[in-house]
């Protein structure tokens, strides 16, 4: 498992990331948290809208895929397909990777290959996790990935 922080990613290299990441996964999630806990804007909403032709399900949590919280508070995980139109409007609405966070748009961007987790992010605390022997991520320039064990 690799950790990138947040100081460790540039601009440029941010959109190679997401080149490659739709490329091999197969899918892209990420959460909208409750509006009294992080308010939401119109951003957000407008998001949610043009994604809505490529999702695949809501799972609702007590949290989101690197964050739990109490078992009271429901948040929908959001799930959609990779392909290129989706890549399209990830790649628009923000312009570096920890800009995923609320309440300009959803919460911790993350990316699945066959159900499993392969790359995910905790924008509010700088970091972003690795969980594959990726070579030509982990060879990226721009990048400066942790090992982690």
């Amino acid at each position: 498992m690799y950790e990138l922080e947040e100081t460790d990613l540039t601009q440029e290299a941010y959109r190679q990331l997401l080149d490659r990441l739709f490329d091999i996964c197969d899918t892209v999630s990420f959460a909208v948290l409750p509006k009294k806990m992080m308010g939401q804007t119109q951003t957000l909403h407008s998001l949610l809208q043009e994604l809505e032709p490529y999702l695949r399900e809501v799972v609702h949590m007590n949290g989101t895929r690197t964050n739990s919280f109490d078992s009271h508070i429901s948040v929908p995980n959001y799930y959609y397909c990779t392909c290129p139109a989706s890549k399209q409007v990830i790649m628009r609405a923000a312009d570096i990777l920890f800009r995923w966070q609320q309440p300009s748009l959803p919460e911790d961007l993350s990316f699945l290959r066959k159900g499993e987790e392969y790359f995910v992010t905790n924008a509010h605390e700088g970091y972003a996790m690795l969980f594959a022997e990726d070579k030509h991520l982990l060879e990226l320039g721009g990048t400066k990935w942790s090992r982690i064990d």
